[in-house]
């Protein structure tokens, strides 16, 4: 499952398949869950707040929703998109979704049988290439320049973000 800004584009590409923004109960649904169960499913996981920056970053650069031309600062993108849920740029509800929410039924179980982290990405694909018996090399898709995710916050928006991906923040155990 390809959560968006985990690595997903670079994953796609190194392994040959097409982009797609699917949940895993989506694509259970579309499979039908016989064909789902015969195969192996994962997905790639971040730490929510430096996905969260990244995500800026990347509509700034691909100017989504005019973030390029006309760019606000990332303190009033965070509370913009994650408090006001404003349409002006949280205009993909998905994208702002916690990852948890991408890899779940209906029931809250979760669908994927591996989690690796984008923290060990070149670690985590390799067990992935391993267990499906492919050699791939792994690139990287949309590479950015910036600095380290904890620069950009301060108390109001490390909770803002805490607050949106707390089921991430349980279920893969990161912190600030």
């Amino acid at each position: 499952m390809h959560i968006n800004k985990t690595g997903g584009s670079s994953i796609e590409k190194a392994l040959g398949a097409g982009l797609d923004h699917s949940t895993a109960l989506e694509k259970r649904q579309q499979l039908g869950a016989a064909a789902w169960q015969r195969k192996f499913t994962f997905t790639i996981v971040r730490n929510p707040w430096d996905k969260v920056v990244s995500h800026y970053h990347y509509r700034v650069k691909t100017n989504q929703t005019g973030l390029g031309e006309q760019p606000i600062d990332f303190s009033e993108w965070v509370y913009r998109c994650y408090v006001e849920r404003d349409p002006t740029y949280y205009d993909q509800p998905r994208m702002f979704m916690s990852q948890r929410q991408w890899l779940v039924d209906e029931s809250d179980q979760l669908l994927v049988e591996f989690v690796g982290r984008f923290e060990n990405l070149q670690e985590d694909f390799a067990r992935i290439c391993e267990r499906i018996n492919v050699k791939a090399r792994l690139g990287h898709a949309k590479p950015s320049g910036r600095g380290g995710y904890r620069d950009y916050y301060d108390a109001q928006t490390r909770d803002i973000v805490a607050e949106a991906f707390a089921a991430d923040l349980e279920s893969f155990d990161y912190s600030f």
